[in-house]
């Protein structure tokens, strides 16, 4: 048996509303939501209005809640979807604008920046909370760092970084290395 719905039926102000949103190109999710208001309206329970669009019974119950509670905004809104992201644009700044520099600039011991060590100085200096090595890299690739194997690398050059025939020591590339940005493969 259907629950019963304590839900206000739409005024015909709103249907009208409804009448010329749903003659305009929606969303699925809008639509299914335009049409469980009008079938609601016109006397269908929850069980039927699922029935007749094919969708669970309770998010049927969902789409009237949210009628209900927010009215005509319940149509209107882009949904979200995916998981929010972990790290603000600033902080995104920050770690591409730190990868630019030399670890010996900001009083490191090192002569470049490897994922782990890079990882280590921003949650060190409370510039992200945690961030995995992979997550890190992604976030430089997409930030535009490069890496030192491509022609353009980025910012300052270091002669003692020095001059690999194995490529062992700096990325594979021969010449002058790219101080800082050895993370990016």
């Amino acid at each position: 048996m259907a629950r019963k719905l304590s839900i206000r039926p739409p005024t015909p102000e709103e249907l009208g509303q409804v009448h010329t949103m749903l003659e305009q190109p929606l969303l699925s999710w809008q639509r299914r939501r335009l049409e469980a208001v009008l079938l609601f309206a016109a006397g269908h329970n929850a069980a039927d209005i699922a029935a007749l669009l094919a969708a669970h019974v309770n998010t049927i119950y969902s789409d009237l809640r949210c009628f209900h509670c927010r009215r005509g905004r319940a149509f209107l809104p882009q949904r979200r979807l995916g998981a929010p992201p972990r790290l603000s644009r600033q902080q995104r700044q920050t770690i591409c604008r730190l990868a630019q520099r030399s670890p010996s600039e900001l009083g490191l011991p090192y002569g470049r920046w490897s994922l782990s060590t890079f990882r280590d100085y921003l949650i060190a200096h409370r510039i992200v909370s945690r961030i995995s090595r992979e997550h890190l890299r992604r976030v430089l690739k997409k930030g535009g760092t490069r890496s030192a194997a491509s022609s353009a690398s980025c910012g300052a050059r270091t002669p003692t970084a020095g001059v690999s025939s194995t490529g062992s020591g700096s990325c594979g590339s021969t010449g002058l290395a790219a101080a800082t940005c050895c993370f990016l493969m």
